[in-house]
């Protein structure tokens, strides 16, 4: 099962003149990726296709996806414990561990990261609140897809105003994440608070707000999204 799409932007590329995915802009047939990063165009699972990487922390790689069976474009976080795992992508999609590598410490922080999914698959239905979509095991690590959200972040946003937001629609506007937070944090959730800023707050296309945390708890590099209306 496959699709002509752009590995950047999930568009396809059926019937395209040119050499650039009309979309985004991308160079058609140029997929690069990193050693240690899955390549372009692998397939999870049997239906969520992997496109490129939207961002890297230290146990974990967030990439853009598209899944083959709803015809729907979201975003794949695979734990991967950067300085314990590698991976030689060119041969295989499997992880292994470094020789001498903390074992146990790597499979209690991947199993914390699946118990951190099944906690924000609960989350679903809560009012502002983007969760997941489903999470597995695969490839001797673990893996979270999610809904995917266009945007900017807020600081983006305010560069572009010239620096300052109207502080009444910001207030009016955050008041629900910080009560979508609260519901959260009542599942069991708790995120790093240096990640909550003016850097991983997105502005949708909408006009609504979505906030976008890493590193829930202190080993994970999770994405959440608070969608405000």
């Amino acid at each position: 099962m496959s699709k002509n799409l752009c590995p950047r932007c999930m568009e396809s590329l059926d019937n395209v003149p040119g050499a650039f995915c009309p979309n985004c802009g991308k160079k058609i047939g140029e997929a690069v990726s990193v050693q240690h990063q899955l390549p372009p165009f692998t397939i999870l699972q049997g239906k969520y296709m992997v496109g490129e990487v939207m961002g890297e922390g230290g146990f974990g790689i967030t990439y853009v996806g598209y899944d083959l069976n709803l015809e729907m474009k979201l975003a794949i976080k695979e734990f991967y414990p950067n300085g314990y795992a590698t991976r030689e992508s060119a041969s295989t999609t499997q992880i292994s561990l470094y020789e001498g590598s903390a074992k146990a410490t790597v499979e209690k922080w991947r199993d914390s990261f699946i118990k951190e999914a099944r906690a924000l698959g609960k989350c679903q239905g809560l009012p502002g609140v983007v969760g997941v979509r489903d999470y597995f095991q695969e490839n001797n690590t673990a893996y979270i897809v999610m809904e995917y959200c266009e945007g900017k972040t807020l600081k983006s946003y305010a560069d572009d105003a010239g620096g300052r937001l109207d502080p009444s629609w910001l207030l009016s506007a955050l008041e629900p994440v910080m009560a979508a937070l609260a519901q959260v944090h009542a599942n069991g959730i708790i995120h790093n608070t240096t990640n909550v800023n003016i850097g991983t707050f997105f502005r949708l296309p909408s006009f609504r707000i979505a906030s976008v945390f890493f590193g829930f708890l202190s080993f994970g590099n999770y994405t959440f999204f608070f969608i405000i209306p």
